[in-house]
């Protein structure tokens, strides 16, 4: 004898091939509790409320259960001694679903189609909010927007450290050369202001070396910027100000992304940091996508579009993507870069699976192993290796390309007279010779 496991946001059914119900378990009325019970029993467990439905499983005749869904088939084997068979594709059960709302209106469970309709849609509803706020208490999702808070604060930092290099070189043009780093030059603007304050012993007192200090002095004496109006000075300051506030909200960002990805994938950022395996995460979509990606797909995260112009045209593939700000990648020569690259995205292949997955904390015994990886490749590798000589820089440019090139007639141009070519020849001689 053989039966039918189906589930629905009114219950869970055994159904005979003839439509009967042979046992039911109902949820609740209220949609919140029904998307409750609907959600434990697609997790693969049984509610408690419906231990009734368990024991009747544990005590039926049937010889065969048939379900459509892992998760039934897992309440099934827990439940009974029968043969559990799982065929997403079953004609019976699809069958069977499709008559659902006529055979619960038919035993009076609801009152018509329109009401169990109405039933699944709130039903349905509750489960969707459910699942986003579930979604919403991932921990990589807000390192994700942590770094991208990042990533914005750089860009605006950069657009105003411009702004301000350039309005403070109306007066004193030679500091523009002599501090490279934008946080210290606005430091020097807000604490100093006027050029004529930036004496020897005063940027010593700001933590600006002897020697350098005193080349500073030297420019701002010697200056030939023009004078700056108070009122003006004292606006330029204000807006320094201000943007040195930025600079420690940037500094208080990356130190809570530090603290978010320790507990979020401890390994990812013991083998590449914190602020660009977040990076990683933001541009993958999280946690579980980079788990998802071979090694070779982090490689070239970041890189898409040279790598579908490789794919397009035949030019030479990217080496890396976003992993290239990695200090051991963009510090190394040219040559070693795409091998050091493909070491450590192979790492964090294995390091985003350990943190996804339920692995253990390894960070410092994978960034020892990276460590000494990457000594390997640059002892081996010392010197740049001789260029290969091709025959040709050129590759056969793929099918959807081909297809659109002129052929040899389009390339020898119109003509009135067809050209000679044999196999076309040979070909009709063959079918007059057939037509004969």
């Amino acid at each position: 004898m053989k039966g039918y496991i189906v589930d629905s946001p009114v219950g869970l059914f055994i159904l005979e091939k003839t439509g009967k119900i042979a046992e039911k378990a109902l949820f609740p009325k209220n949609p919140k509790d029904a998307a409750v019970k609907l959600a434990e029993v697609r997790s693969g467990t049984l509610p408690s409320e419906l231990s009734d439905f368990a024991q009747a499983l544990s005590r039926t005749d049937l010889e065969k259960i048939t379900v459509d869904n892992e998760y039934l088939a897992s309440i099934a084997r827990a439940n009974s001694k029968a043969e559990v068979v799982l065929d997403e594709r079953d004609e019976t059960i699809s069958k069977l679903r499709n008559r659902l709302p006529n055979m619960l209106v038919r035993y009076r469970i609801v009152e018509s189609k329109d009401d169990y309709e109405k039933i699944v849609h709130d039903v349905s509803i509750e489960l969707a909010q459910a699942s986003i706020a579930a979604s919403g208490t991932k921990r990589d999702l807000y390192a994700i927007q942590t770094v991208r808070c990042i990533e914005d604060l750089d860009k605006v930092l950069n657009l105003l450290a411009g702004r301000i290099r350039e309005w403070y070189g109306l007066h004193f043009p030679e500091l523009d050369r002599l501090v490279e780093k934008h946080d210290s030059y606005i430091r020097l603007v807000q604490d100093l202001g006027s050029r004529y304050s930036f004496s020897q012993e005063s940027l010593v007192e700001l933590g600006i070396p002897q020697e350098r200090s005193r080349i500073v002095s030297e420019a701002a004496d010697n200056s030939s910027g023009a004078d700056l109006p108070q009122p003006d000075l004292l606006w330029l300051q204000q807006v320094s100000g201000a943007v040195l506030q930025m600079y420690k909200l940037r500094e208080a960002a990356e130190k809570y992304t530090d603290k978010i990805m320790a507990e979020v994938a401890p390994n990812m950022t013991g083998v590449l940091g914190a602020v660009l395996s977040a990076k990683i995460l933001s541009m993958a979509g999280g946690l579980n996508n980079v788990a998802k990606m071979p090694a070779s797909t982090i490689q070239v995260l970041g890189a898409e579009k040279a790598l579908f112009r490789t794919l397009k045209t035949g030019a030479r593939p990217p080496k890396h993507g976003i992993i290239f700000q990695y200090a051991a990648i963009h510090q190394s020569p040219r040559w070693l870069r795409g091998r050091i690259a493909r070491a450590v995205a192979g790492k964090l292949a294995i390091a985003a699976r350990m943190d996804a997955f339920g692995g253990s904390d390894q960070a410092d015994k994978m960034r020892s192993a990276l460590e000494k990886k990457l000594a390997e490749l640059k002892d081996r590798y010392q010197g740049q290796p001789p260029k290969k000589k091709h025959a040709a820089n050129w590759r056969q440019a793929p099918q959807q390309v081909r297809r659109d090139l002129p052929g040899p007639e389009e390339r020898r141009g119109d003509s009135r007279h067809p050209q000679h070519n044999p196999r076309r020849d040979g070909l009709r001689r063959r079918d007059r010779q057939n037509w004969r």
